[in-house]
């Protein structure tokens, strides 16, 4: 892992998201590794060679930099996430604390936050999180098989730890979203995760289809060759071959919407290559 302390000129930029809104990036780059990760264009804008998941640029002066930013007027509409190209809770957070100290800035201002990790360590902040009055934690979780777990998001908090995480939050009367995706053929079983976020209280979900784009299958590729060659062909299949995605999605959501009325859970449906399509119930 190659770890580089930076400043940065701004805290602050547009979101990306459909939603709109404004994004917060403590880190550059993300150790929890996630082969699927759309993030990983990040690295183009770096001098890095090393591959996704094996760098972190710790942007130390973000909290100074915030702490005028945010003053400005423009930042009163739209959301703020925190989270959109990394994960603002992986491991080196413990050390750095550059999140915890955005969040303290942020508690002094009434704008609506979104907090975007896979990580258990977001509980550390819960008592910052309970200063706000309009904050959600979004929780990734699109398998309960902790072995593919293990293939596509190499260094990433187990499953058992995610789950802990969102009781905790809910516990506290935090509000949980939780994004199940990408959906993933073979591996995300909908009924099963649907199952377990009604347990857990969830009220909300946002999925999405594997995005194919930015070469983000070649390593996924290289791992089911190891690990699960007999489904690799049809993983393929499923992918890469436009007839095969509409077809294999436009059923998943036809389940998903069903499971979504029978649970009464909100869900938010991105399906489509590229995530071009939304459906929402």
């Amino acid at each position: 892992m190659v770890i580089k302390e930076i400043t940065c000129k701004t805290a602050i930029s547009k979101c990306g998201f459909p939603s709109g809104g404004w994004a917060i990036n403590p880190y550059v780059g993300c150790a929890h590794g996630c082969l699927y990760c759309y993030a990983r264009f990040m690295k183009i804008f770096t001098k890095h060679t090393e591959g996704w998941g094996e760098f972190v640029d710790i942007r130390v002066n973000m909290p100074e930099v915030l702490k005028k930013e945010i003053k400005r007027e423009k930042y009163k509409n739209g959301n703020i996430n925190i989270g959109t190209v990394t994960d603002p809770y992986q491991p080196l957070e413990e050390k750095y604390e550059i999140t915890r100290k955005i969040l303290e800035i942020l508690s002094e201002y009434p704008y609506p936050l979104s907090i975007l990790t896979k990580s258990d360590l977001v509980l550390r902040d819960i008592d910052l999180i309970k200063k706000f009055k309009n904050i959600d934690v979004n929780i990734t979780l699109n398998t309960l098989d902790e072995d593919w777990k293990r293939v596509v998001e190499p260094n990433s908090p187990s499953i058992e730890r995610r789950i802990y995480t969102i009781e905790r939050l809910k516990q506290e009367n935090i509000k949980v979203y939780v994004m199940m995706g990408p959906f993933w053929p073979f591996f995300s079983d909908a009924e099963e995760l649907i199952k377990t976020f009604k347990v857990l209280g969830i009220e909300e979900i946002y999925t999405e289809s594997f995005n194919t784009r930015g070469g983000t299958f070649s390593e996924i590729e290289r791992l089911m060759s190891q690990h699960y060659p007999n489904l690799l062909p049809r993983m393929k299949e499923i992918l890469f071959n436009k007839e095969n995605f509409n077809n294999f999605y436009s059923l998943v959501k036809e389940n998903l919407l069903e499971l979504a009325k029978q649970y009464n859970i909100k869900i938010n449906i991105y399906f489509g290559r590229g995530h071009a399509k939304f459906h929402s119930l």
